[in-house]
């Protein structure tokens, strides 16, 4: 019998790739807190847990009829974002899959009818919010990266984490560390002043009104009220966190939906990305 043993949400943004000098570059001499103290803190968290298997649920990665994981048994490739070429460029990817947990979860999902596809083909398409994450932290463990549907409602994202609770459950000796590779609110500052608003700080978030709501939801996540957070989330999605907040949703589908009670505990400083919110928060979560 599998465990659920913790849980985190990672602010993947891209920077955290570039070397530190840069980082500091762009953070006007200061670097960004998502690297350092962030990261050593996450790991610490994943080492006190004894986690054996990453479920990733990646923002970037937007299916469109079906909830899809990554379910192949190994993973190996080169990486060059689409996005940020010059940043995440010629990047060598190397790492276990976790092929039981898929199955079990097609199980799960199919007991339940929620429709889920194990995309078991070793060369489908990687994506850096799961290679930023297994850069820092990887450490051997069996990985399992799903995709956000791009058409779920709140409700579909609940359900599929909710089989994902199942699924672990059916397999065996896995410690299961759930990681929602994704940022909070998520909109771009334009074009033609999107550098002048390159910094770390939170004053450089797209709106007073964004960073406000960013951090209502932390103040709910150190509470531990994840049914205030889903009350929220009508409200929440107007300001467009990154891929629906369905990386979050389906997490808290696997911790027990409203009746989640775990803490968040902040990792690092709640920082602005050309616009967007980004934080790394952990939640302790009985075995």
């Amino acid at each position: 019998m599998g465990d659920i043993v913790g849980a985190a949400i990672f602010g993947h943004q891209p920077a955290i790739m570039a070397p530190e000098p840069l980082r500091k570059a762009m953070g006007q001499g200061r670097d960004t807190t998502l690297v350092d103290p962030g990261i050593p803190r996450l790991r610490e968290a994943l080492d006190a847990c004894r986690a054996n298997t990453f479920v990733i649920f990646d923002t970037h990665w937007f299916t469109t009829i079906e909830h899809i994981a990554a379910g192949a048994a190994r993973f190996q490739g080169t990486y060059t974002s689409e996005e940020l070429p010059t940043l995440i460029t010629d990047y060598t990817y190397d790492y276990p899959g976790a092929p039981a947990l898929g199955e079990q979860l097609e199980g799960a999902t199919r007991e339940r009818g929620v429709r889920f596809l194990n995309a078991t083909n070793p060369h489908l398409g990687v994506h850096y919010p799961t290679l930023n994450v297994l850069h820092y932290l990887h450490r051997g463990e069996a990985v399992l990266s799903i995709g956000v549907c791009q058409t779920a409602e709140a409700h579909n994202f609940l359900d599929l984490g909710a089989c994902l609770a199942e699924a672990v459950k059916r397999t065996p000796d896995a410690r299961v560390a759930l990681i929602g590779s994704g940022g909070m609110t998520h909109t771009f500052w334009p074009m033609d002043v999107i550098l002048d608003h390159a910094s770390f700080r939170p004053e450089d978030v797209i709106s007073p009104a964004a960073r406000a709501i960013d951090e209502r939801v932390l103040g709910h996540w150190r509470d531990g009220d994840h049914a205030a957070v889903l009350d929220l989330y009508p409200e929440y999605r107007r300001f467009r966190p990154e891929g629906f907040f369905g990386h979050y949703l389906m997490l808290v589908g696997a911790l027990g939906g409203r009746d989640c009670r775990a803490r968040g505990r902040q990792l690092s400083d709640y920082e602005n990305a050309v616009g967007t919110g980004q934080v790394h928060v952990w939640f302790d979560v009985a075995g």
